[in-house]
């Protein structure tokens, strides 16, 4: 039997189970040739591979849609694929299994390599599908079990359709956008409705104005402090907000001195349970990692795959399933009594404490539901951690393991409480909870306030009144998108109406769409949120300039790509090159021409300030006595986007700017003009 793998590691884990010998560079013995590749042996064609003239960019060149698809090899792994190519030549004849990682970039790798080496035996073929760390055990379960490789075609189709559509895309818009910008622009398919999502908050966010509010709040002493606000009747949809000239607050403000004592006059309690979280995916534990860790979603990725690879102490971690299948219950039953045996001190008195194992059942479908399973069980720990993990590799392992027990625990159980209290004849109203059984939930949520325990309280009763304190508020915008919330974005997206739409990518490759944002420079982090760079600003706002493009980016009309995809790959591919014929057409590019709206005044002159090709310009430079102003839209290695030379034209400075000398060392400076010309302000 023939074996291809998608990493050495794996192939070894082959090796190992089935005892086969290593010979150079593969394994092999009278039964079994196992042989690895290096991820993606193969890539597509540049341009330039299908027509030399392909390589000067240009306008009249696009588009770009080559008849047949061809790759060729990735140089840095030639010998890697050489001895791939002679294992297939010398063992053609063979049944093959292809145990590349499963899903669907897994088997684009496969197929990529299959067509290359020219493999005819597919009605031989089958395929090693599993969720398990790859013992000796699973392996050879995993060939016994293993399915045909046809069964897995459509895997096969939309991942040829999703790298031909993303080459297209990016091949085609990425010239458009650059040659019709001045610079260098990457588009992609995915990643640029990601940055657009983003270029939108940061937008809302900087146009937002707040409001200013007030609230009158009334502190009381009952079995434990407990508070109420009073109700402004002439405010329906915000019914504890006043205005500053509210007569009120005045009234309150002279009042409150004899306002000693409140009556509950109407006390409703509503019993609500809350089940513990599910288990993790791959998504749900990059977006935990990042919010108490702070790590990135490829960081993420790597660390439960070295656990997965390496240690073989987690399952497979690429997976976008919260469930169990039905049939796991065995396989979770015997990780429970193997992890309680292991662990003791905190560990098992803190993180497992509470876990009931009756729950480890077929009845359980919060855990085991074959109906919601997608081609992976969730991810689990499946062995205790080795000695010598890292501290990266110890937190990854402990979220997991920490929400494998906390899932057998009892459900969070309180009745969510609402008050009315009477204070000297007006009406303040209060929300609280009173808890009726912990179960899971041990501590609060950080990310929530915990609201205030209103157990004990009687409706009828009168309670003291501590204080009453008027409260100056402001309303706030949305929040800045973090790794965690663009994850959530990615996962489930909604349209306008809030209804949900196919997810953006696969659990997979999120992550490395979010870091090839960051490393192309688009965007970055403060603290934990994503902002905007100004190259990523000036992507989108040349992008938005084509209406066609600008549709085609927003993240309703990416998730509708994504669907048609899952639904018929050729017609995908056939949809994105009408797609891309279009928005390169003659009409098309010539809407897409810088529009000849004034920026602004030019400071030297008083003429209208353009926005050109390459630069900001003054609309005097062919008067009878020329006007010079040029403000280039990249200086020292950074972007200058309208906005800043709108700044720049009013006489103002712009915020600082990440740049590099001409030795290539980064340094932070905001612009300025100066008779003119563009000069450095540096921080004292």
């Amino acid at each position: 039997m023939l074996i291809l793998t998608e990493k050495p590691s794996v192939a070894r884990s082959f090796a190992e189970a089935l005892g086969v010998p290593r010979k150079g560079l593969y394994w092999e013995n009278g039964d079994h040739c196992i042989v690895s590749a290096l991820g993606h042996l193969l890539e597509n064609y540049a341009p330039e591979d299908y027509d030399p003239a392909l390589k000067k960019w240009s306008l009249e060149t696009l588009p770009v849609i080559p008849d047949t698809v061809q790759f060729k090899v990735i140089q840095q792994t030639k010998e890697q694929l050489a001895v791939v190519k002679t294992c297939f030549d010398r063992h053609k004849n063979d049944p093959l299994l292809l145990a590349t990682d499963a899903e669907r970039e897994g088997e684009l790798i496969g197929a990529e390599i299959l067509n290359y080496a020219g493999f005819k035996n597919y009605a031989g073929a089958r395929r090693f599908w599993v969720s398990e760390a790859l013992t000796p055990e699973v392996v050879r379960a995993g060939i016994e079990g293993a399915k045909p490789l046809a069964a897995y075609t459509s895997y096969r189709d939309q991942g040829f359709a999703r790298q031909h559509a993303d080459w297209l895309v990016g091949m085609n818009l990425t010239r458009l956008v650059t040659l019709k910008s001045g610079k260098l622009l990457h588009f992609g398919r995915v990643q640029t409705a990601l940055l657009a999502a983003i270029y939108e908050r940061e937008k809302v966010i900087k146009n937002f104005a707040p409001q200013q509010f007030y609230e009158v709040k009334a502190v009381m002493n009952g079995d434990s402090l407990f508070s109420a606000k009073l109700v402004n009747p002439d405010n329906a949809e915000f019914p504890t907000r006043f205005p500053g000239n509210s007569p009120l607050l005045a009234e309150i403000a002279a009042a409150k001195d004899s306002m000693a004592a409140g009556t509950i006059t109407s006390l409703e309690k509503e019993q609500k349970t809350v089940h513990p979280p599910r288990l993790f995916n791959l998504t749900e534990l990059q977006k935990e990692a990042h919010k108490k860790f702070g790590y990135s979603p490829e960081e993420t990725l790597n660390t439960a795959q070295a656990l997965y690879e390496k240690h073989k102490c987690l399952s497979y971690p690429r997976t976008p399933s919260r469930v169990m299948g039905d049939d796991n219950v065995g396989l979770v039953k015997g990780i429970y009594e193997k992890l309680t045996r292991a662990y003791s001190g905190d560990i098992l008195n803190v993180k497992m404490a509470g876990a009931d194992p009756s729950l480890i059942c077929g009845t359980n479908k919060r855990l085991f539901n074959s109906a919601e399973l997608q081609d992976h069980h969730a991810l689990i720990p499946l062995a205790p951690h080795p000695e010598g993990c890292s501290q990266k590799e110890m937190d990854i392992y402990f979220l997991v393991f920490e929400r494998f027990f906390t899932i057998l625990k009892p459900p969070y159980v309180y009745n969510a409480v609402a008050i009315d209290v009477d204070i000297s004849g007006r009406r303040f109203q209060g929300n609280g909870i009173e808890v009726l059984h912990c179960g899971w939930k041990t501590e609060p949520d950080s990310d929530e306030d915990e609201p205030e325990n209103f157990s004990g309280l009687e409706q009828g009763k009168e309670y003291p009144v501590m204080s009453i304190e008027t409260v100056a508020k402001k309303t706030e915008p949305k929040k800045h998108y973090t790794f965690a919330s663009l994850l959530q974005l990615m996962e489930n997206p909604r349209d306008d109406e809030g209804k949900h739409l196919i997810g953006l990518g696969t659990p997979a490759t999120r992550g490395a769409i979010l870091q090839k944002l960051v490393d192309r420079k688009y965007i970055f982090l403060k603290g934990k949120n994503v902002l905007i760079s100004d190259d990523g600003i000036f992507l989108i706002e040349n992008v938005l300039k084509n209406e066609g493009l600008a549709a085609f980016i927003s993240i309703p009309e990416t998730t509708r790509w994504e669907e048609q995809l899952h639904q018929d790959a050729a017609s995908f591919i056939a949809a994105i090159k009408d797609f891309i014929r279009s928005a390169v057409s003659n009409t098309a590019v010539d809407a897409y021409r810088n529009e000849k709206k004034p920026l602004g005044r030019c400071p030297l002159c008083g003429g209208d300030v353009y926005e050109g090709k390459k630069s900001f310009y003054c609309g005097n430079y062919k008067a009878e006595k020329p006007c010079n102003l040029a403000i280039w839209k990249e200086i020292s290695g950074a972007a200058v986007v309208p906005a800043d030379a709108q700044t720049l034209i009013a006489g103002k400075q712009t915020r600082p700017k990440k740049c590099r000398n001409k030795e290539g060392k980064p340094f932070e400076a905001s612009f300025r003009l100066n008779d003119g010309k563009v000069v450095f302000v540096f921080k004292k």
